[in-house]
């Protein structure tokens, strides 16, 4: 799905992250996640039936995978790749029409200043 227009998996920020420390990585998932639950209030406003239902599920899934990665990272176990994390989010978000959200919340945290350039 890179370079689609909205698709969270270009290449730009896909490389960043893959490039960040695990401790780092750990807190951009961290803040991501945050950042998703502030999608999750206006879902609960602004969503009716049947669509915030599909909204919710969608962000129960995006939280499972980013909180388990998160988990293990720290665990150093029953971890996926982190390119295969990524591709799990893509497609999660995709499937329940939340790659906007995704990926605004993956260019909030990112704009933040404070990773470290030396990683």
């Amino acid at each position: 799905m890179t370079g689609k227009r909205g698709c969270v998996n270009n290449d730009e920020l896909r490389s960043w992250y893959l490039d960040l420390s695990d401790a780092y990585k750990q807190i951009y998932l961290s803040l991501v996640s945050n950042q998703l639950t502030i999608h999750g209030r206006s879902f609960g406003l602004d969503l009716k039936e049947a669509e915030q239902i599909k909204a919710f599920k969608g962000l129960n899934e995006l939280q499972h995978q980013i909180s388990g990665h998160i988990a293990a990272i720290g665990l150093r176990q029953n971890r996926y790749p982190d390119d295969v994390l990524w591709n799990i989010l893509n497609e999660k978000a995709a499937s329940f029409g939340l790659l906007a959200h995704l990926k605004q919340s993956f260019d909030s945290v990112r704009s933040r200043n404070i990773w470290d350039k030396s990683k």
